[in-house]
């Protein structure tokens, strides 16, 4: 090869690395001034529902624990679980010969008693009323004798000694006459032996009644009329005060508890629709409603208690069933919608998107309305044109940007759309933790 050849290669070799450097500066360049080209999504319109789906239980309105007052054993057990009782009727019988003794006893105290107080009112009164007749005439004729001695003594014809027993008599008569009338008042309905043993009788009846409530205490009942949901007691058992024996639910409509986080409670109110589905028949849905929401909340758990009332209770539901049940806070007929994955700051008091606006990264605060796990409501800050970029661009604010295409939010997550059927967002910051 001769040198001018070679000297005509070197250059030939100088120019293309040239060439390349000045091709790839040049690239750098246009890419720094133009930015890479990448693809957007632009929120979607439709119907937006937003839910709380949690599990629950279902649970008696009315609903006793039943136990005993007294410690005692257990003679007879009378029902069984799944029974249909009365309100009244005999659950269980304990040991009863002491309580039933006591009322033989006080039962026959009552009885002398009403015959004492018969006899004041009946016989009492007649032989009063009879010893004042004696007494009056006694009195009478005494004073008819005293009056025939001081005249007598007068006329000196009998002593001084003849008159003063004539008038001791006549004294202790009139005595006689003021007690008889004193005994017949005592004898009156108002007087005051008919109130004494009016009393006696009092007493004794209260005694029967407290001898009936401690006999009582050996007969268990039912209630009100119920289903026995449980019995936890034999015969020949020794049973104790706050032992529970029977669990009873009344004919009361079942409901639907649930315990939300309270995170949930700026959202639930009264009368929200939900559906309810037994985990025993999945294919079950149950419409119901909100119908009372805990004023506290559970310091341990950090959850409200929610009850809810089922518009036509299922017969396949029983009490203290498990539930799966979605409550629907909030809906939307138009609403504005972009998946959760393009929100930046989602969890914080500023929540924004990245937007490409004329070639360049800019950011946009947002106000979001109802939210859910995969979707979002934008209330304001953007429209349908709005050409929002994903966070996995490693791409920040003032960048410039080449927008590829703009496409429906819809192709990035198959649960956003603007079609007939409401956009359903469940759980996600709002649900059941």
């Amino acid at each position: 090869m001769s040198a001018r050849t070679g000297k005509t290669l070197r250059w030939l070799g100088l120019v293309i690395s040239i060439g390349s450097v000045l091709g790839g500066l040049g690239t750098w360049l246009y890419r720094r001034e133009n930015g890479p080209r990448v693809e957007a999504f632009h929120p979607v319109r439709g119907p937006l529902v937003q839910t709380l789906v949690t599990t629950g239980r279902v649970v008696q309105q009315r609903r006793s624990n039943l136990g005993v007052v007294i410690q005692s054993t257990v003679v007879e057990v009378l029902v069984d679980e799944g029974a249909r009782v009365e309100e009244g009727q005999l659950l269980a019988r304990l040991a009863d010969a002491e309580p039933a003794a006591a009322v033989a006893e006080a039962e026959a105290a009552v009885e002398e008693a009403e015959a004492r107080l018969r006899g004041v009112r009946t016989s009492g009164r007649r032989i009063a009323a009879e010893a004042v007749d004696a007494a009056r005439v006694d009195a009478e004729q005494a004073e008819a004798e005293y009056e025939r001695q001081r005249r007598l003594h007068e006329s000196g014809a009998v002593s001084e000694a003849a008159l003063d027993r004539a008038r001791q008599t006549r004294d202790l008569a009139r005595s006689r006459r003021v007690s008889a009338s004193l005994q017949l008042a005592q004898s009156a309905p108002s007087g005051s032996d008919t109130a004494a043993v009016a009393a006696a009788l009092s007493r004794a009846q209260a005694r029967l009644q407290q001898a009936r409530a401690a006999f009582e205490h050996t007969r268990l009942r039912a209630p009100f009329a119920a289903t026995v949901l449980g019995r936890d007691v034999e015969p020949g058992e020794v049973v104790r005060p706050g032992e529970v024996l029977f669990v009873l639910a009344g004919e009361a409509p079942l409901e639907v508890s649930i315990s939300p986080d309270e995170s949930n409670l700026a959202r639930l109110a009264i009368d929200q629709t939900a559906l309810v589905s037994p985990d025993a028949f999945p294919d079950r849905r149950l419409a119901a409603k909100v119908a009372r929401i805990a004023p506290s909340i559970d310091p341990q758990r950090g959850t409200v208690e929610v009850t809810l009332t089922l518009d036509e209770p299922g017969a396949e539901l029983r009490p203290d069933m498990t539930v799966s049940v979605e409550v629907e806070l909030g809906r939307a007929d138009d609403a504005l919608v972009l998946p959760t994955s393009l929100i930046r700051d989602l969890a914080t008091d500023a929540p924004h998107v990245l937007v490409a606006r004329d070639a360049i990264v800019t950011r946009v605060d947002v106000r979001l309305g109802l939210l859910g796990d995969s979707i979002v409501e934008i209330a304001e800050g953007l429209d349908t044109s709005s050409a929002v970029l994903s966070p996995e661009l490693t791409l920040d604010e003032d960048d410039p940007v080449r927008v590829r295409r703009v496409r429906p939010a819809t192709t990035l997550d198959g649960t956003v759309g603007a079609s007939a059927d409401p956009l359903r967002g469940v759980e996600g910051a709002l649900g059941d933790r």
